[in-house]
């Protein structure tokens, strides 16, 4: 058996907030695999049960990008934390870095693609 996994797109702030989304129910739920906060505070890795995009209010849209087998479902955990998610990149509204690029949850979401 297999699960299919999606590039979901939700509403954000500056940017839209993209997410992981493994669909491991027949009614279209599933398991969210993320990075969440903020670059003021510093973003951290989130794992949690997700709505069907139908039922999401904030789900913009959702493109399949592949399968998983039923058996590797618990390895994806223990490979997106492999990433580090992005660091705290401000100190209040000065940048901590200038030189290094802005990452945001849409930037880890394709490495960890």
């Amino acid at each position: 058996m297999s699960y299919n996994v999606y590039l979901r797109e939700h509403v954000g702030r500056a940017r839209n907030h993209h997410v992981i989304f493994v669909q491991t129910e027949s009614n279209g739920g599933g398991f969210i695999f993320q990075v969440a906060r903020n670059i003021q505070q510093g973003i951290a890795f989130d794992h949690k049960r997700a709505k069907p995009s139908k039922e999401s209010e904030t789900c913009l849209s959702q493109e399949k990008i592949g399968t998983v087998t039923k058996a590797n479902f618990d390895r994806i955990q223990s490979i997106v934390e492999t990433l580090p998610p992005p660091p705290k990149q401000f100190n209040g509204p000065k940048r901590i870095n200038p030189n290094v690029p802005l990452r945001r949850c849409q930037e880890w979401t394709a490495d960890a693609i």
